[in-house]
């Protein structure tokens, strides 16, 4: 029960921390006739039920191993919260979820993934290959293009784009022609 209460506290702080920093960008944008967001939500008027459900929302992230290593749970139960918030009580938590997926990408757990997976391959790289150096750009590069992704994210994808890292990282001049796309050093 204690432990509940200081995570809703701590989402609560995050959410407070957030708005702040949007306030002061609000501030800036205020002569801005172009500016379109809604103005930040006042946390008093959050219903308890709502908190409840983004903290609930949290848990599940953080207790999946895709979603800790391609999204940033804390910043997503706070996007959940927001779209909660707004959209009210009509819409299923499943909507909600699907509807903030494409935020809060951060696949920097992924590269260590796949940096200790490539390095488990080392055997088999061409003669000549520093496996630290290869392996670091494959991690990076892939944590570029997961971290670029748009639509959900799922094992079809993580698979395309290591390879792509791969390719990138071995034969740049194939990967141009490929992907174009040549990992930034």
């Amino acid at each position: 029960m204690r432990m509940r209460h200081i995570q809703k506290i701590f989402i609560l702080g995050l959410f407070l921390v957030q708005l702040g920093f949007v306030a002061g960008a609000r501030a800036q944008q205020a002569n801005d006739p172009l500016t379109t967001e809604p103005p930040p939500l006042d946390m008093r008027t959050v219903p308890e039920k709502y908190l409840t459900e983004a903290m609930a929302f949290n848990d599940r992230c953080a207790a999946d191993r895709n979603m800790t290593q391609y999204y940033d749970c804390q910043c997503l139960s706070l996007a959940y919260l927001k779209k909660r918030v707004t959209e009210g009580p009509i819409p299923p938590g499943s909507s909600i979820s699907l509807s903030v997926l494409g935020e809060c990408r951060d696949a920097t757990q992924a590269a260590g993934t796949i940096y200790n997976a490539c390095l488990n391959r080392a055997a088999s790289f061409q003669p000549g290959t520093d496996p630290e150096i290869y392996c670091t750009c494959v991690a990076n590069s892939y944590v570029r293009l997961m971290d670029g992704l748009r639509p959900p994210i799922n094992s079809r994808t993580m698979v395309r784009y290591q390879t792509q890292a791969m390719v990138s990282c071995n034969d740049p001049a194939l990967a141009r022609k490929l992907y174009h796309y040549v990992p930034q050093e």
